[in-house]
């Protein structure tokens, strides 16, 4: 009887332990949006601050503000990170509130909240199949892991530990390819994580240089990686020491081995923000030190561009239906915005979107 007992009481407990990592769709009255025609842009908000936002921008650049605040009654939290659409859903990666919010895609109703559990730092998530998806976790320190969702209930399943601050991450075939290099500084061990989504264990790692962060997969499936390279400091970190140049790589999606690398000529300009368009042919990425510009790269190009496509900095870059799109955060204090190009690098039109966008997501 007592054993009965017990193993009840492991039960009542492992269910309540998972539910601790889902909530609900809260009570407050919902009024509708309509979204279906246009794009979004995840807007940081100030750190600390909890005034993260989605902005979402129609086909006719009119721009509605805080929309998953204004649908649902409740700001997002701290630091929206990213966006990826999943299954008809946005599902919004809230960093520095250690959360997912989840909301039907056109009309930015709420639907489920995954938080607490493995989260420490949750960066960006991608659909593994059509049941799970990987996020990248940043960790409470110097480590990071991979968190597996399950998508039909909105729960934390399991973690994938990294130990290396993933940040972007693409599918490849049956593998999944992370960018660990997210803190943004040099490390003993830059690398990319190659993770069977079967076993969902990182079955090889790949070193590359230093700060690999944003990565891509091309119409080949072969995967870039772009190394931003790194900024080493004095021991009391005033002055800057040395820079160690950033790294275009392209990695074979089945064999997953390097075989091909790129180095930018001039190792205090750190390249950022590589995007790709929906083709899979064109990369485009920013580079130049505190005054970057846009470049575009041909998968087939046998060296890297030294003529910019667009002569601005931008905080965070977008690629889709034709456009390049860029985002400048101003002072990082008061709303930022949001440009849009052609793929000749003609502006197009501008929208004012939230504090310190971050990132698009196409629906």
């Amino acid at each position: 009887m007592n054993t009965n007992l017990k193993i009840i009481g492991m039960i009542v407990l492992a269910i309540s332990t998972l539910e601790s990592c889902k909530k609900d769709t809260p009570t407050p009255s919902v009024t509708e949006g309509n979204y279906e025609q246009g794009y979004f842009v995840s807007n940081e908000g100030g750190f600390g601050s909890g005034n993260g936002s989605i902005s979402f921008i129609s086909g006719d650049n009119t721009v509605e503000n805080n929309v998953f605040a204004s649908v649902n009654s409740f700001l997002l939290g701290d630091v929206v990170q990213s966006m990826n659409v999943i299954n008809d859903k946005a599902y919004i990666v809230v960093n520095n509130s250690y959360k997912i919010e989840v909301a039907n895609i056109n009309s930015m109703t709420h639907v489920a909240s995954i938080e607490g559990g493995y989260f420490q730092s949750p960066r960006y998530i991608l659909q593994v199949d059509e049941h799970k998806a990987y996020v990248s976790d940043w960790g409470g320190g110097f480590g990071g892991s991979i968190v597996i969702i399950d998508l039909e209930s909105n729960i934390q399943t399991g973690l994938i530990y990294n130990g290396s601050s993933p940040e972007g991450l693409v599918k490849a075939g049956d593998k999944v390819f992370t960018a660990d290099g997210g803190y943004g500084w040099s490390s003993s061990s830059p690398r990319v994580s190659v993770i069977n989504t079967i076993t969902d264990e990182i079955e090889s790692t790949i070193d590359v240089g230093d700060v690999p962060r944003s990565i891509q997969v091309d119409v080949n499936g072969d995967v870039w990686v772009l190394c931003e390279g790194a900024t080493n400091y004095d021991s009391t970190w005033s002055y800057i020491e040395s820079h160690t140049a950033g790294q275009l790589i392209r990695i074979n999606g089945v064999t997953a081995q390097i075989e091909e690398t790129f180095i930018f000529a001039d190792s205090t300009q750190h390249p950022s923000n590589l995007v790709i368009n929906n083709a899979g042919t064109t990369l485009y990425f920013s580079n130049g030190g505190w005054t970057k510009a846009v470049y575009a790269f041909d998968i087939a190009a046998t060296e890297l561009p030294t003529t910019a496509l667009i002569s601005k900095s931008f905080y965070s870059l977008g690629c889709n239906g034709g456009y390049i799109y860029g985002t400048d955060a101003v002072d990082y204090m008061q709303n930022g915005w949001s440009y849009r190009y052609t793929t000749s690098g003609i502006i197009v039109d501008s929208a004012q979107v939230g504090i310190i966008p971050g990132g698009y997501c196409f629906n």
